[in-house]
């Protein structure tokens, strides 16, 4: 495929499907989408894309940024997988179409699901399956996000209450956080982090609060935590007390 190039106009409905307009979070991306065009590939060959506004040279030594938004459908019945990515330090901005490219026009698009509209409340997007949720609190008591939990899907994100972003994050490097929280050291758990799905429920709110913030400390995209609180936990009443009333 010869390079500079327009999006199609599939393409276009697809991204912005993911970055929607309406949600603040999105709409930088959205709006780039609108205004850029196709460069060139990353090292990742072809559905890979480069866009940019002006023509521009494509540094293929970079690391491929963090993922901003992640949906997947059935294109023609065959399943595709697309994601929308960081800016990169030349300010271009990468995409990832894998399964089906070039996406064919008048495609038909079906069961689709993407993370970028997740509210809390919301079932989980991609197996409609219930969510374990943490709400994590500022000193004025209000929920400033929601740590998302998928055990189905084996992910879980921060959902950031005033941008509406749905920032997914690594497995791995918060269980690590939850593990050193809860002062575990067993090689076993931390060799193998889809156990954390297993456990998600011996933790406590504020153990896992602890966690994204040390997490936080160490991530590439970092989220303002200046102001967030961890509630001591309330001693659970022994029966006696549950009979005496207090």
């Amino acid at each position: 495929m010869a390079y500079p190039s327009a999006l199609s106009p599939e393409e276009v409905e697809l991204l912005l499907w993911l970055v929607p307009e309406d949600i603040p979070a999105y709409k930088p991306y959205s709006n780039f989408i609108l205004s850029s065009q196709i460069i060139g590939e990353g090292r990742w060959g072809e559905g890979n894309l480069i866009l940019d506004k002006k023509i521009s040279p494509i540094d293929l030594t970079l690391g491929m940024p963090a993922v901003v938004a992640y949906g997947e459908c059935l294109i023609n019945s065959y399943p595709v997988s697309i994601s929308v990515h960081e800016f990169n330090v030349d300010d271009q901005l990468e995409v990832q179409f894998s399964g089906i490219y070039p996406i064919p026009g008048l495609p038909a698009i079906s069961d689709k699901w993407c993370y970028s509209y997740w509210k809390p409340g919301d079932l989980c997007p991609a197996t409609s399956t219930n969510m374990k949720e943490v709400g994590v609190k500022n000193i004025s008591n209000r929920i400033r996000y929601t740590l998302a939990i998928s055990v189905a899907k084996k992910v879980l994100w921060i959902h950031h209450s005033q941008s509406g972003f749905n920032q997914l994050i690594p497995v791995t490097a918060f269980y690590d956080e939850l593990l050193r929280t809860k002062h575990i050291r067993d090689a076993k758990l931390i060799s193998h982090p889809a156990t954390f799905f297993e456990r998600v429920n011996d933790f406590t709110d504020a153990e896992y609060i602890q966690a994204l913030l040390e997490y936080n400390k160490k991530a590439s995209r970092k989220f303002e935590a200046s102001d967030i609180v961890i509630e001591a936990e309330k001693p659970k009443k022994s029966i006696f007390h549950k009979l005496i009333g207090k």
